[in-house]
């Protein structure tokens, strides 16, 4: 009877810590959405803005499932789609429904939600606000919801894999995940897929341990839901048959009068199959409804693959193995498979303290499973598999990984709480008492500089989003500082500055603007097309590292444009760096640089970004930087510019 209102007390203390958790987790999240100004530079979110711009709601399902008569298949339209489908759906939806608040009798309650969204800007909404240009905001918010559900399901896995001190610790290092959170402000398919492969998890973990039907039907369910956000999540469909896996044994039979011999344990192969069959259905059924169009319909039951589908995913397929040649594609260039991936993971999507604990509690994890502790089953052989995999394509891409971060985060809490917990196994020889202080600060460290560092690296993420964009902040200087009538150089397959704020149009009269166009093949005449360039342009903008980070990759393939951006940015041709705008991970006084520059830089004349310790960690991924924080440089032409200097530092280049 005493125990009651001891468990009672820790219930609430629970919630009150997990509800603390998930409102860190959530200002982490929502605040600075609106990160570029409406701007919308993100260049995936391109792609999603204008795909929910072209769709609509269905008045009927039977329209809904109709493929080619349905409008909200944008294959109707003449468009292609390339991702997955229900968070495109979700966020129509809802920006359908806030478009409400923007018309002649709004609802009080999407009004309410449209002030915390826009702001003091919600004033301003009208008509179609929502389902157009403000539709990747809507996006972004979702993408935070949806990784806030990964941050408690986390919790929820975490408790029921290791314990509630392990799962509240858990959920709080994934609120403060690094990755995590920069992912949360974009809109695109990965957080939400993400939340629905951990959701995966967590019904295989449970259908892992009690063998239930229910839990199969919810694991195929959230796979099902998983693939309509990403094709590949249909991967989490191994959780699954590890759960089958997993399934206890029961219990011996005991010896009766007709047999003096105990049944051994076993698992039926023939009853776990039909709940693997159910998953499967469920699945199936979900994806049916959730990603409509990859069958020909026009009715549920028209399950027939569209044709149109499986071209795209061929194409995909062709993109992501390197088959084809593409610019953005020249960035995976000699990247080392496992050893890249690990470095980005560790490093930047979750720092250091973070990502060296998650790793060594998936080798204490892994040592355990071998040594017979099933418990890791699932995560462990999941999320191993996952990595190999991911690690080893031609293309490694941070977020495809996404998914893998809340079972690593998991693991790293696990192992924590292992140490923490040794002084209390000493057994009965009790050491000395200095000893034991020592072997109990020594086991309490960890936990305490993984938090504090994943709380500090979480924070210096976070700041680029307490900051203006660099691209709104070169604009700004260039119409500052560059006089109205100079010609200025942007290059392509790139978002070219000045950017389109402040009242100014810039390539409007303002500016005599063209592009560089540095992807296409070294030859003689693009040598003379360079030179030429170079004679034009009073200013030189690279609004990112996207092609000279690339291009420095392929040395034997681009001679000639290798040389130039070495000796542009050694000073060598004639221009000088005017200003350079970074925006990458600080914290206090000290900065992070993340983007890859292969070549020594002079020093600029003005300089955005002024922390006075500068931390060099290896360079990470083009994505992570080049979306919300690219470092933008402004070269300007000097007197000492000739065309006859450039043809002598260049014009020997075979």
């Amino acid at each position: 009877m005493n125990d009651q209102p001891k468990r009672g007390q820790r219930a609430l203390g629970t919630a009150l810590l997990l509800a603390s958790i998930l409102l860190v987790g959530g200002y982490l999240r929502f605040t600075g959405l609106n990160w570029d100004e409406g701007q919308w530079i993100h260049p995936d979110e391109g792609h999603m803005r204008m795909t929910l711009s072209a769709i609509r709601m269905p008045d009927s399902l039977s329209l809904y499932f109709d493929t080619h008569n349905s409008p909200l298949n944008v294959r109707n339209s003449g468009a292609r789609y390339s991702y997955g489908t229900l968070p495109l759906f979700l966020t129509r939806l809802t920006a359908e429904w806030l478009d409400r608040a923007c018309g002649e009798s709004p609802d009080r309650l999407s009004t309410a939600v449209v002030s915390l969204l826009v702001g003091p800007a919600a004033a301003e909404c009208g008509p179609g606000t929502f389902t157009g240009f403000r539709s990747a905001q809507v996006g972004r918010a979702l993408s935070a919801l949806a990784d806030l559900g990964t941050v408690f399901l986390i919790y929820l896995i975490g408790r029921r894999l290791y314990g509630e001190t392990t799962g509240l610790l858990a959920a709080g290092l994934g609120a403060l995940t690094a990755f995590s959170i920069q992912q949360a402000h974009f809109f695109t398919v990965d957080s939400m897929a993400c939340f629905f492969t951990t959701l995966t998890v967590y019904f295989s973990v449970c259908a892992g341990q009690s063998g239930d039907w229910l839990s199969f039907g919810l694991a195929g369910l959230a796979t099902g839901l998983a693939m309509a956000c990403k094709v590949d999540a249909a991967l989490a469909s191994l959780l699954v048959v590890l759960a089958a896996v997993q399934i206890p044994n029961p219990k011996p039979q005991t010896p009766t009068s007709l047999s003096h011999t105990p049944t051994p344990p076993h698992t039926s192969f023939l009853s776990v199959f039909p709940r693997l069959v159910l998953a499967g259905l469920l699945a199936l059924i979900a994806f049916r409804i959730a990603q409509p169009y990859v069958f020909e319909g026009p009715g549920f039951f028209g399950v027939r693959p569209s044709p149109e589908w499986l071209d795209r995913l061929d194409q995909i397929r062709v993109e992501q193995s390197g088959e084809a040649d593409l610019p953005w594609g020249r960035q995976w260039t000699n990247r080392a498979p496992i050893l890249f991936p690990w470095i980005n993971m560790v490093v930047w999507g979750m720092g250091l303290p973070l990502g060296l604990a998650a790793w060594a509690g998936w080798a204490v994890a892994g040592f355990e499973l071998w040594r017979g502790k099933r418990t890791h089953l699932i995560p462990w052989v999941w999320v191993s598999l996952m990595f190999l995999y991911q690690a080893t394509r031609w293309v490694k891409a941070m977020r495809y990984s996404l998914s893998l971060y809340p079972i690593f985060i998991i693991l790293a809490a696990y192992l924590l709480m292992r140490l923490v917990s040794l002084p209390r196994g000493t057994g009965s020889k009790k050491p000395d008492f200095f000893r034991k202080t020592w072997f109990l600060v020594a086991s309490h460290l960890p936990l305490v500089l993984c938090v504090a560092g994943t709380a500090l690296w979480a924070s210096a993420v976070f700041s680029i989003y307490q900051r203006s964009h660099t691209r709104l902040a070169a604009s700004r200087w260039i119409y500052a500082h560059v006089p109205p009538g100079a010609t200025v150089a942007n290059e392509h397959y790139d978002w070219g500055v000045p950017l389109r704020i402040d009242g100014h149009d810039p390539f409007n009269g303002m500016y005599n603007g063209f592009e560089m166009q540095h992807y296409n093949e070294d030859t003689w005449e693009k040598r003379t097309q360079l030179f030429d360039w170079l004679d034009e342009a009073d200013y030189v903008f690279m609004a990112s590292n996207r092609l000279y980070g690339s291009i420095a990759r392929l040395p034997a393939r681009y001679p000639l444009t290798t040389e130039y951006y070495r000796a542009l940015f050694a000073g060598e041709l004639g221009f000088e760096l005017a200003a350079d705008f970074t925006s990458g991970p600080a914290c206090g006084p000290f900065q992070f640089p993340d983007q890859e520059n292969p070549f020594p830089l002079m020093e600029a004349g003005y300089t955005y970004q002024t922390e006075p310790i500068v931390v060099r960690l290896p360079p990470a991924e083009e994505a992570f930087s080049v979306y919300d924080h690219p470092r933008v440089l402004i070269f300007r032409k000097t007197d000492g510019y000739s065309r006859q200097r450039v043809e002598e530092v260049l014009g020997g280049i075979d």
